[in-house]
């Protein structure tokens, strides 16, 4: 009888399938990495939800340059950043974070509403255009806006050891990029529901567009080489109880990247694709298009 080898096993010949299965290898350590985390054990449900599952969905947080040359390219105006792109028409900064008109949902008064919406705006806001934590790297104005419980757990996940996770969380621009001196870009909207343990939520899809400003102009092939986006799908809710319970929470984070540097993304920070001129020119952002599951950057 032949000897098997396990190496003649036919998935192993099969590069997709190895690829694959060394990235789901690699989710699935992120998670147990953080699991193993010290905790307070009676606070662990909530502190272990809102960590693990940014833990697992980051390894399907990242759409990178198009693999294509868009024709017609623009010249970009560095005066100007977002023209020509879609993002042009959108609101500036904290304009474009704006809070629906309050209604009751279920059991909960528009008064109740309302509070709830103000404070997931400030904690949107706060993560994703706050110059203290965008530019400065600095979260302590973020991490005082959610309960005790929490705010533990998120300096655990910022401490330099899963800075990838952690950009579910808040947008850090890589210390080599140089954001150009215009407001961010801002469309989306926020939602009010009750949550499945009867706690008030707020459902959020915000998508914000950055601007650059390259160190060598001449080098910049169109818009999308100085605009990054980021587009962040996060569940907030307001829960009560104990001291260290009560307060805002985020719940669930998923996020795509768009016309960015692959390898700043993967250290869990932000930069334009001019960073990385290897890379062929951003394809504009289709807001109508469903984030991608598949990791575009390169291996």
């Amino acid at each position: 009888m032949d000897e098997y080898r396990i190496e003649d096993h036919p998935d192993l010949k099969d590069a997709g399938w190895a690829r694959e299965a060394v990235r789901k290898a690699e989710r699935e350590a992120r998670v147990r990495r953080l699991q193993s985390l010290p905790r307070r054990p009676r606070r662990r449900f909530w502190v272990g939800l809102a960590i693990v599952v940014a833990a697992v969905l980051l390894g399907w947080a990242v759409i990178a340059t198009g693999s294509d040359t868009p024709t017609g390219q623009r010249a970009v105006d560095l005066d100007e950043p977002f023209a020509g792109t879609s993002a042009a028409s959108w609101a500036d900064g904290a304009d474009g974070v704006a809070v629906p008109d309050a209604v009751p949902v279920g059991a909960y008064s528009a008064e109740q509403v309302e509070a709830a919406y103000q404070r997931v705006r400030e904690a949107v806001v706060a993560a994703r255009l706050d110059p203290q934590v965008v530019r400065d790297h600095d979260l302590e104005p973020l991490f005082g806006l959610f309960a005790p419980d929490l705010r533990e757990s998120l300096r655990v996940l910022f401490d330099g050891r899963n800075d990838g996770e952690a950009a579910l969380v808040a947008t850090r621009v890589d210390r080599g990029a140089r954001l150009a001196e215009v407001d961010p870009k801002v469309r989306g909207e926020m939602v009010a529901e009750v949550g499945a343990q009867g706690e008030l939520s707020v459902r959020t899809d915000y998508t914000f567009a950055y601007a650059f400003a390259p160190d060598r102009p001449e080098s910049v092939r169109g818009p999308l080489d100085v605009v990054a986006l980021s587009r962040f799908q996060v569940r907030y809710s307001v829960r009560t109880g104990s001291p260290g319970v009560e307060g805002l929470w985020a719940d669930a984070s998923t996020g795509s990247l768009h016309s960015i540097a692959c390898s700043s993304a993967k250290r869990g920070y932000l930069a334009p694709a001019f960073t990385e001129p290897s890379l062929p020119p951003g394809l504009d952002f289709d807001l109508s298009a469903p984030s991608s599951p598949a990791d575009g950057c390169p291996d």
